[in-house]
């Protein structure tokens, strides 16, 4: 009978399909258990495609029929078994027929791209309560000011806040042609969760549900034309932005942090995680760097002096902007308004302005991103 450790080490041994990196590295083994009959291990569900799902639950039955021992081996993927292509539920440690290989052709795990969108730029944090929503939308604002045709999708799926921010808190997502319909505010197309549910309404779900969810989204919008599509993503590392950057090919991703240490202790693990998925980052954004009275004009840095400045240097990213803690950002974001307009607050325009522009930049510098074709040869090595 195999050991836990024994089972993890087997599974260290499983890239996720499309990467170099382990499913153990990746966060994607939830638990294993070995006892003397059964060998259970459950993996999270950390992606909408049934067919990369069941070649990890296949590559890694491979990997544990040579330590099993007689031991039933049972995988579940959010606590379900999933269909390999060589029947459900669980196979005998010796009992595995290896003789025919589980095979789609191309590995079946490819990030792909959305139909007319050219560039895909999430935007991230490590933990919640930095302002990431807030940089998104004044960044799509800014790109669009700056005469881009900008859509956002707001991918946090349990605290949406994009349609509030651009005024939409009203409006319903609609379906024309078997696709999500946006909503146009401030030039922007705008696809939030949030406008599928009333306000008081709580999105409670799971896993699979999530995912589904998380398919929509993603895979059946009607964008038409952009020249971008912001991302907010949820705070920390879990399904969701490991499914989105498993899923898309993205030309780099945006990182949020505040000064304070708590905080850039959560921007490494974002980092981490997009390093390890091997997901391009633009850079990093440090937000309420600092509070300017807006009358006279001192200025405090309430929550820590240039920490995301360091923490850029740290990680040999570039830092795209420090921007203020100001009255003006929060009410306008709370009246729907982004802030970036020049009559209502010219010096934080020319923040955003700046970011806008430097997000242009490093995207356009940055490696080009790996779409269907590169990943048909990569294969899971």
């Amino acid at each position: 009978m195999p050991t836990n450790e024994q089972v993890l080490d087997a599974l260290r041994g499983v890239a996720y399909p499309g990467f170099s990196k382990d499913i153990v590295s990746l966060g994607a083994v939830e638990s294993v258990e070995a006892a003397p009959d059964q060998v259970t291990v459950r993996l999270k569900r950390v992606s909408a495609d049934e067919a990369t799902l069941a070649e990890l639950v296949e590559n890694a039955y491979k990997a544990l029929t040579p330590i099993a021992g007689g031991a039933e081996v049972d995988i579940l993927v959010g606590g379900a078994p999933v269909d390999t292509g060589h029947g459900h539920g669980h196979h005998h440690g010796h009992g595995h027929d290896h003789g025919h290989e589980h095979s789609h052709g191309a590995n079946p795990f490819k990030r792909g791209t959305l139909p007319g969108v050219k560039r895909v730029v999430p935007v991230t944090s490590g933990k919640g309560g930095v302002g990431k929503s807030t940089v998104a939308v004044n960044l799509a604002a800014g790109l669009t000011r700056l005469g881009n045709k900008v859509g956002i999708l707001d991918l946090d799926i349990f605290g949406p806040s994009v349609h509030k921010m651009l005024g939409a808190a009203g409006e319903r997502l609609s379906i024309a042609g078997g696709k999500i319909i946006p909503v146009e505010r401030h030039g922007l197309k705008v696809v939030s969760i949030g406008m599928a549910a009333d306000d008081a309404e709580a999105l409670i779900m799971r896993g699979p549900m999530v995912m589904k969810v998380l398919d929509q989204l993603i895979n059946q919008v009607g964008w038409g034309e952009l020249d971008y599509l912001v991302v907010d993503l949820p705070p920390g590392t879990g399904d969701v932005p490991l499914s989105l950057v498993q899923s898309l090919a993205i030309n780099g991703a945006v990182v949020v942090t505040t000064p304070q240490d708590v905080a850039l202790i959560d921007v490494r693990r974002a980092v981490t995680m997009f390093q390890q998925t091997e997901t391009h980052i633009l850079g990093i954004v440090e937000n309420m760097s600092y509070y300017q009275c807006e009358k006279c004009g001192d200025v405090a840095h309430i929550f820590g002096h240039d920490g995301g400045a360091r923490e850029a240097e740290r990680q040999g990213l570039p830092l795209l902007a420090q921007i203020p803690l100001t009255k003006t950002i929060c009410e306008e974001m709370d009246r729907g308004q982004p802030v970036f307009d020049e009559t209502v607050s010219p010096q934080i325009a020319k923040v955003f302005e700046n970011l806008a522009r430097r997000v242009i930049e490093e995207v356009d510098r940055a490696p080009e991103p790996c779409g269907p074709e590169a990943f048909a040869h990569q294969g899971g090595g």
